[in-house]
């Protein structure tokens, strides 16, 4: 069997090369669909492919890589060919589709986001879910029949990482002291609630450092970021992008990891904080994020104003412990996810 990936954002994030070469370990063949084209980028990109290598089905991972917002005038034209070019695309191979997302990020609002995303999940013969909740959203939301709904682990993303070091060797490299630290971490973005966090600090100065690690959405999203942090007591920034080294010695040296997102299908960052070990705070309303509860180190709040201080003493109480989250490793190991993924192509090609 042939898989054809796309679009191939492997820079970006380890899943898509994890996941391949775990498929790969299983004798399925996997290539990445490169570069775009102008018209029917999908339909042309495909075409080729299946000419010169073979494919029995296109996996699609993040559907918006085929309708990018430039800017140039024809954002609204590239929107609304979409869904003819994927149809084109797949009419001599099968369509799954991984939902990362429910929609793209910071683009719900935007004209066809509703219909592009349908059209991607309606046509897909399985669509790969993260949790029973996202299936249960998924179906919901988009009217796609719950047999065509297959729920896989979201993999275990420590493994593209160097191991963990001990606390106080991480935060010497990082010319930390012994306070109390809580980190978010990730690309910093409008969605993930850093300002309402920011203003939480202001506000009721918790007795810890709060630091806001990753690259801004844009350079002036990062200077608003940096406005609301000024002088505010224990906040840190560090507004750039992570290596997978620094990344390691942050979740090395934290003590407890907070994802205040106002909305989120499904987040890679929260399933490498549990693979680490450390201590995770995340909104109640975020039940699509599948974490293996009850656990001990997850800890889950209603907002700041309701038991969000509470949750964050017992989070700082608890000790990260790598060794501790074997289970879930083991559970969201990649060869289980490729397994998973492979069976659901068996069921459609």
């Amino acid at each position: 069997m042939k898989a054809l990936f796309a679009p191939d954002w492997r820079d970006g994030v380890p899943y898509q090369r994890l996941l391949a070469e775990a498929l790969t370990a299983r004798g399925v063949g996997v290539g990445f669909l490169r570069d775009y084209r102008r018209i029917l980028p999908l339909t042309r990109l495909v075409r080729d492919w299946r000419r010169e290598h073979g494919c029995d089905i296109l996996h699609l991972h993040w559907p918006e890589a085929y309708y990018p917002r430039l800017g140039d005038g024809r954002d609204w034209w590239r929107c609304a060919r979409f869904s003819t070019d994927l149809a084109l695309a797949t009419r001599h191979c099968a369509l799954a589709v991984t939902a990362h997302n429910l929609h793209a990020h910071n683009r719900a609002d935007e004209p066809f986001a509703f219909h592009n995303t349908r059209a991607a999940f309606r046509r897909a013969r399985i669509v790969f879910a993260h949790s029973e909740a996202a299936a249960v959203l998924i179906a919901a939301t988009y009217g796609v029949r719950e047999e065509r709904i297959a729920v896989i682990p979201h993999g275990d993303l420590s493994v593209a990482m160097p191991p963990p070091v001990p606390r106080d060797e991480a935060r010497a490299r990082l010319a930390l002291g012994d306070e109390k630290i809580v980190l978010m971490f990730g690309a910093v973005e409008p969605y993930k609630g850093i300002e309402d966090t920011l203003a939480h600090w202001r506000a009721a100065s918790p007795d810890a450092t709060l630091v806001v690690c990753g690259k801004p959405f844009t350079p002036a999203y990062g200077e608003s970021i940096a406005s609301a942090a000024h002088g505010i007591p224990r906040v840190v920034l560090r507004l750039a992008r992570l290596s997978d080294s620094e990344l390691a010695d942050w979740l090395s040296a934290a003590d407890a990891v907070l994802f205040n997102y106002r909305t989120i299908f499904t987040s890679g960052a929260a399933s490498l904080a549990r693979s680490w070990g450390i201590p995770l705070l995340l909104p109640a309303h975020l039940r699509t994020v599948d974490l293996a509860e009850p656990s001990p180190r997850v800890f889950r709040f209603g907002g700041f104003g309701a038991n969000f201080a509470g949750q964050l003493r017992c989070a700082l109480e608890t000790p990260p412990d790598f060794s501790a989250a074997a289970p879930w490793r083991a559970e969201t190991s990649w060869p289980e996810v490729a397994r998973l993924t492979a069976e659901g192509y068996a069921r459609v090609v």
